[in-house]
């Protein structure tokens, strides 16, 4: 049996996960998940909810991406794509025991053609298509006829990047970039034509328009069941939003469901066909569900029960909402999914998706919150090693007990991994993760920032991003660091930076612009030239091209704006490098081209300065591919053992069988490094300036309360038109919550200056059906 200080292998955590895409068919009798099949390729299998029997209903040579379920019984479509190139093809395939086991239908899979499904309601026997076909940039949307295969065009498109639909997936909405900076929404107009829609600007007229600081939390969620009144995350007034209601042809007429108060409004649960608001998340450090419907109470305070120390995740519901299937987050434990049988109020246990884990002991997950230099808070996550032994409350400062008493303090500072999300219009979560454990398994303590520019804690904390790539948002994640090593959490000779994406950007930010802050850093699919990165944006962003260069402060189009982006462009900055660096990238990546990473390596082998560089010629923005996902950790694995000393799990270039080409390595036998010349013959941009880094005071930090374990009635919502009863908010909790997470009344109080700034904290809102396509490094 395995000990809580045993290495986890990386095959144990990097391998496809047995059951992945987990959700129900539309009449809740078949469970539908993706796992590799006996070649070691990702297809789509079913297991049948009451006889379990299981089996395979794709058999493509090629990883099916995702899939599914249809309106028609035993159609479901499937995507896939080319190496990475997101380039999405989709197809239909009859998974009845009779039909042919190798017989699918092509919807797309046109070379350079984008397919995506832009409504698709489990009821009829159609489903709209989106397809890039004409204009790269905006894709025409179709309507394939599940029984006849026939495609048949719908809304010619030369203009809008999302369109919305309705439930019976009529059009109804268009968004487009204005240039002032505001969204504009569109409604289809009485005059034109449904069945021959243009993006022509005779056929719509303007609905809405959504200021640029409101845009982060404002989108509509769905219609009600009469296709008369629209849902809304409204962001206008309001840090963190409101859930809102209002008639389609009077968007004035909004009435107020929900407000949010410590995170952004996340996931909203409505009844599959009737389209009544069933309950609403909050996620701050963990999901908090707050339930609008008396109907489904007994049955979501049942489900927080059984497993109170997780956080209840709804993943999937049948039509009927009979039959739900459920997880529950928990760092210590990989997703168990249930299947809940409202008729009997029972859950059964289906599968662990890595129960090869069982028997190791994995990292707890402590989220906690930091005032960055300029007193903005800030939300983090820090996960020890599992064995690693912590302070206890009398053994730290006064000032420290609070984060003691959460298990935050070790005996002795930890070598530590910041681990940067990408996006950055995104969040780093509360939750089981590969990567953390495999992290905290080898000795490293991670260290997970959601600095500003993030989502999911209001507009506030997003907008303060924009035009701070460089700059503020790395300072976020300096102040985090100092406020690990303050707290005694971290030893700063051995911090070292990962991440993808933007966080490989704020990885190589890290190492030129503050190259004496890390001991090492990892940059994974990451620009290191703004301007280059602009240059080469998919054309199927450009719909979203101002929110881009808005996000990033400046455009390519003025000298001042390229002087903008030079100057926080660590590519013109190589020569600062001195501090172990490997890059790893996705030859088909289309949205950080692969160029990103060459002219970076090019620069530094210019300054003789060593760096391990990987690529892989099978992969995109990420590694999709088992043996690749594997091989990266052990590129990685060995690359922080070199620099930092933690465990390591032998690894040899070649042993997954990985397409991985290692084109330099940083470790090979040093030639001497040519010296620094003073004299040049060009000018150097210059630096984004950072200033000189300051301690943060140790008592400036703000732990909110943790919610009371019995259930809490929220003010009365307004009564919904054509509905009979009011609704009550109930915060759901279980009956246990782990010492670490309970309510704690001897922390230090917050300063004055940060009282304010506590409700603007909140988790990430994501719409369930727009077809949008933002920049999400």
């Amino acid at each position: 049996a395995a000990t809580a200080a045993a290495l986890i292998p990386r095959e144990k955590l990097f391998s496809d996960p047995k059951f992945s895409a987990t959700s129900l068919s539309p009449d809740g009798k078949i469970l539908g998940y993706i796992a590799p099949d006996a070649n070691g390729v990702k297809n789509v299998f079913t297991r049948c909810i009451s006889c379990r029997h299981t089996r395979q209903v794709t058999f493509e040579k090629r990883d099916v991406l995702g899939y599914e379920w249809t309106g028609v019984e035993d159609v479901l479509l499937f995507s896939q794509d080319n190496n990475g190139d997101e380039n999405t093809m989709i197809f239909k395939r009859n998974i009845s025991e009779n039909a042919p086991p190798h017989e699918r239908t092509i919807i797309s899979n046109t070379p350079g053609i984008r397919a995506t499904v832009v409504a698709n309601n489990k009821r009829a026997n159609y489903v709209l298509i989106g397809l890039n076909d004409m204009t790269p940039a905006y894709h025409n949307v179709y309507r394939f006829d599940l029984i006849t295969n026939e495609l048949t065009l719908v809304l010619t498109n030369k203009r809008f990047p999302v369109v919305i639909t309705d439930n019976d997936m009529k059009i109804r909405l268009a968004i487009e970039e204005q240039d002032d900076g505001t969204t504009a929404y569109f409604r289809v107009s009485s005059k034109a034509n449904q069945k021959e829609l243009s993006s022509d600007k005779r056929d719509w007229l303007e609905y809405v328009r959504v200021q640029p600081d409101d845009k982060p939390i404002t989108a509509p969620i769905g219609f009600d069941k009469t296709n008369e009144r629209v849902y809304w995350v409204w962001g206008e007034g309001a840090d963190l939003g409101n859930l809102i209601v209002a008639p389609f042809n009077n968007i004035s007429d909004r009435e107020v469901l929900y407000t949010a108060t410590r995170a952004q409004i996340g996931q909203v649960l409505f009844h599959p066909e009737d389209k009544t608001l069933m309950a609403v998340s909050e996620f701050y450090h963990k999901p908090e569900l707050f339930v609008a419907n008396d109907t489904v109470m007994d049955d979501l305070q049942y489900l927080v029960n059984l497993r109170p120390a997780g956080s209840l995740q709804i993943v999937s519901v049948s039509r009927d909402m009979q039959t739900w299937l459920v997880t529950y987050l928990s760092a210590e434990n990989p997703f168990e999914v249930f299947v809940y049988r409202r008729w009997l109020k029972s859950a059964e246990l289906l599968f662990n998706t890595h129960p090869e884990l069982e028997g190791y002991e994995l990292n707890r997950q402590i989220g906690f919150d930091f005032a960055a230099r300029d007193d903005l808070v800030i939300q983090a996550y820090l996960s020890l090693p599992p064995d690693a032994a912590l302070s206890r409350p009398s053994e730290v400062p006064v000032a420290d007990r609070g984060y003691a008493e959460l298990g935050m303090i070790p005996a002795k500072p930890q070598k530590l991994v910041l681990l940067v999300h990408g996006g950055p219009k995104a969040r780093d979560t509360y939750g089981f993760s590969p990567m953390n454990a495999w992290l905290t398994s080898r000795g490293y303590a991670v260290l997970q920032v959601n600095f500003r520019g993030s989502v999911g804690f209001g507009k506030r904390l997003t907008n303060a991003g924009n035009g701070e790539w460089g700059r503020k948002m790395h300072y976020d994640l300096l102040d985090a660091v100092e406020f690990a090593v303050a707290k005694g959490i971290a030893n700063r000779s051995q911090v070292a930076i990962m991440g993808g994406s933007y966080g490989g950007y704020a990885t190589l930010v890290g190492l030129t612009f503050t190259p004496d802050t890390f001991a090492c850093g990892v940059d994974i699919v990451g620009p290191s030239n703004l301007v280059s990165l602009l240059e080469a944006v998919p054309p199927y962003w450009m719909g979203f091209y101002n929110d881009l260069t808005k996000m990033l402060g400046s455009d390519i189009d003025t000298q001042e704006g390229r002087q903008s982006l030079i100057a926080r462009s660590p590519l013109f900055f190589a020569d600062r490098v001195k501090k172990p660096l490997m890059i790893l990238h996705g030859a088909n990546d289309p949205r950080v081209k692969q160029h990103e990473s060459e002219q970076f390596v090019a620069a530094l082998k210019k300054h003789s300065i060593p760096v391990s560089y990987v690529l892989y010629p099978d992969e995109g923005h990420g590694f999709r591919r088992a043996p690749n996902r594997l091989a990266q950790c052990g590129f990685v694995e060995r690359f922080l053992h070199h620099c930092m000393g933690g465990d390591y799990q032998i690894f040899t270039h070649g042993q997954y069988n990985e397409s991985a080409i290692l084109k330099s390595d940083g470790f090979a036998p040093k030639t001497t490094r040519a010296p620094t010349t003073t004299t040049t013959t060009t000018e150097r941009p210059r630096a984004a300036v950072l200033p000189t880094l300051v301690p943060s005071p140790v008592n400036n930090f703000y732990y909110p309360q943790q919610p009371q374990l019995v259930q809490q009635f929220r003010p009365p919502m307004q009564q919904l038109q054509q509905q009979q009863n009011n609704y009550h908010f109930h915060r759901m909790n279980g009956q246990h919550v782990p010492a670490y997470a309970q309510p704690r009344q001897m922390f230090v109080q917050p300063p004055q200056h940060m009282q304010h700034v506590q409700q603007h904290q909140q988790p990430q809102y994501r719409p369930t059906f727009t077809n949008i396509f933002p920049y999400n490094g």
